[in-house]
């Protein structure tokens, strides 16, 4: 337990920008309270180890049987506090504490097993000190006087006592570590003794990948009665609009981590985008969209089925991902357009081929499928810059109209830009930024290329990053910071898509936007709505370690699934310092109600495969 409270305070330093604002008493109470879910770790994964250590025979003196039981003290101990360390970094690409879904995610390829070696030298620190708490842990042990018994001369008075210890004492402990609530111990269970943002920090990894183990298994929730239910809020949509058909094409750019800190277009000038600015300030730019998660694998399906990722699981690794659903590229696949989605990774990679597949793509392109110049970067896939060329090429020679989606690469960890480039982008403070700089550079050549081609003009440019980097300053690093990301619709031949809305949006909000904006009307489902509507002004929802979270106009709701924690008013506490849920109980409830809803819709279609609209066409 106390290697478990030095890798907290690991924890707390390697992310001391995004816990750093606490104050001391704050930071007391966190690590006081997180011995308590240390603790309940160390029963549940060594209560096998302590059954066979208590049991009252002499063979437990054996030196071949203790031999037995150190391998499974240290073995087991090993690899859940290699966990606990490795989250340290970790954590800034993800904004949470592992959980059972990283097998699935790993497993998934073999992109893991080739990053390795580069996680090791760039994280190099976490190595030495998770090496450094295990051989110090190993050493205090040994020093322990256990005294050493060969063979215990039992009586009829020590053999009740020490059957009573055998059956008694494991089961206190178990309580113990259990808690004698109604409910036992839980990750939300955080939530009483700290603000959601510090969530993380009083967790720890082996406590979250524990209580996430059987998640994949979507409970039932029920908060409203099927009836009331449809009136709150249904993912089911269709357009009447009598307005003309478009069949303009369409260009969906997903940009790996383009957080909208970079984003100069959307921090008044100051960025590290000078390129992807210049074309988005001809466009309409969004400068309050989010996520709906954050990592790529929970794009996709944000994106092309209007899916949000409401569990730890991601849709594309969950037992779900087989499920029926009427996605983006198949409705417009329906209505004449070719399609296609193009990633310079390796096929296979987060299963981007797969859902693909499901959701209608007809034409997938990745690294076995790239004949451009030789430009593999060594790690991941193929450069940016070669990439977006060959696709300028590839688009040129598709049918029209075409619905494409291209997935930038090079701005992931571990960062690495062209030798011939780093002395251009020298002036970027650290290598993240680095890569920004390059991506944005070879996005800017991309255009350029295509700009001169005859179908450019009649393409509708929709902009998004998958999710955000690691924050590079505290306003990001909040629970609202670490969600914003651009989203910009741009048009060369249409100048009614320009300026810049204060409308919240979402990855969600892309599938229904494109539809109404093609004037397509065939009914489909969707968690998100379309830009161009008036029915509302706007939300987004998103969740992350056992928290939802709910924005509408100019407030987050933070939301545990069970009851409301936190309301925050984004344009006045950027920060989110002042929690306004007691004050505004009347607007807490209302957004309260609507997210509730979303949710209920969310897992009872999952379970009941009915991703669907139920309208008949």
């Amino acid at each position: 337990m106390i290697i478990y409270t030095i890798s907290r305070i690991l924890f707390y330093i390697v992310n001391l920008q995004i816990f750093g604002d606490n104050s001391f008493i704050e930071l007391f109470k966190i690590f006081f309270f997180g011995i308590r879910f240390d603790y309940t770790v160390v029963i549940y994964y060594n209560l096998l180890f302590i059954l066979l250590y208590l049991l009252p025979f002499n063979f437990v003196h054996n030196k071949y049987y203790k031999r037995v039981l150190g391998i499974l003290f240290y073995t087991g101990n090993f690899f859940l506090l290699l966990f606990n360390f490795a989250d340290c970094e970790y954590f800034k690409y993800t904004g949470k504490r592992s959980t059972a879904d990283i097998f699935a995610y790993v497993t998934m390829s073999n992109d893991a097993l080739m990053l390795l070696p580069q996680f090791l030298k760039d994280f190099w620190y976490l190595a030495l000190s998770f090496v450094g708490a295990i051989i110090g842990g190993i050493y205090v042990m040994n020093k322990v006087p256990f005294p050493k018994i060969d063979r215990y001369q039992f009586t009829l008075k020590s053999w009740i006592l020490s059957g009573f210890i055998f059956l008694i004492l494991p089961g206190v402990l178990f309580i113990a570590a259990r808690g004698t609530g109604l409910k036992p111990i839980r990750i939300i269970s955080a939530s009483r003794y700290t603000a959601s943002q510090n969530i993380p920090l009083i967790l720890n990894t082996p406590f979250t990948i524990l209580l996430t183990v059987d998640n994949e298994t979507v409970n039932p929730i029920v908060y409203f009665d099927s009836k009331e239910l449809s009136t709150i809020y249904t993912p089911e949509q269709s357009f009447t609009s009598a307005k003309q058909k478009r069949f303009d094409n369409v260009v969906i750019i997903i940009l790996e981590s383009f957080s909208k800190e970079f984003v100069g277009a959307l921090n008044g000038g100051k960025g590290y985008t000078p390129c992807f600015d210049s074309i988005i300030n001809k466009g309409l730019i969004f400068e309050n969209a989010f996520a709906n998660g954050k990592r790529s694998i929970e794009a996709v399906p944000a994106i092309f089925a209007g899916l949000p990722a409401f569990t730890d699981d991601s849709y594309i690794s969950s037992r779900f991902s087989g499920n029926h659903v009427l996605a983006l590229p198949t409705i417009l696949a329906q209505n004449g357009y070719h399609t296609s989605f193009f990633h310079g990774g390796r096929n296979g990679t987060m299963g981007f081929d797969e859902f693909c597949n499901l959701a209608g793509i007809q034409h997938y392109y990745g690294l076995n499928e790239y004949d451009g110049t030789k430009a593999f970067d060594g790690t991941w896939g193929i450069s940016d810059e070669e990439f977006l060329q060959y696709y300028a090429k590839e688009l040129d020679k598709m049918p029209k109209p075409f619905f494409s989606t291209v997935f930038t690469l090079s701005s992931h960890h571990p960062y690495l830009v062209p030798e011939k480039y780093k002395k251009l982008f020298n002036d970027a403070p650290n290598e993240l930024i680095r890569s920004i700089r390059y991506a944005d550079y070879s996005l800017g050549r991309f255009f350029q290329t295509i700009s001169k081609l005859p179908w450019y003009k009649n393409t509708l440019f929709i902009f998004s990053a998958d999710h955000t980097a690691k924050e590079q300053s505290s306003l990001y690093g909040t629970r609202a910071g670490m969600f914003r990301i651009p989203i910009v619709y741009y048009h060369p031949g249409d100048t009614t898509l320009h300026g810049v809305s204060s409308r919240i949006t979402q990855q969600t909000d892309i599938m229904p936007s494109l539809l109404d904006y093609l004037g397509i009307n065939k009914p489909f489902l969707a968690f998100g709505s379309s830009i161009f509507s008036n029915k509302n002004d706007g939300y987004a929802a998103n969740f992350l370690g056992g928290i939802y979270q709910y924005f509408q106009g100019n407030y987050l709701l933070v939301f545990n699934g069970e009851k409301s924690i936190g309301l925050y008013n984004l344009k006045e506490d950027k920060m989110l310092k002042n929690n306004l849920l007691k004050d505004s109980t009347t607007l807490s409830n209302l957004m309260e109600r609507k997210l509730e809803a979303m949710i209920q819709q969310y897992n009872y279609r999952l379970l009941s495969n009915k991703m669907v609209n139920s309208q008949k066409e």
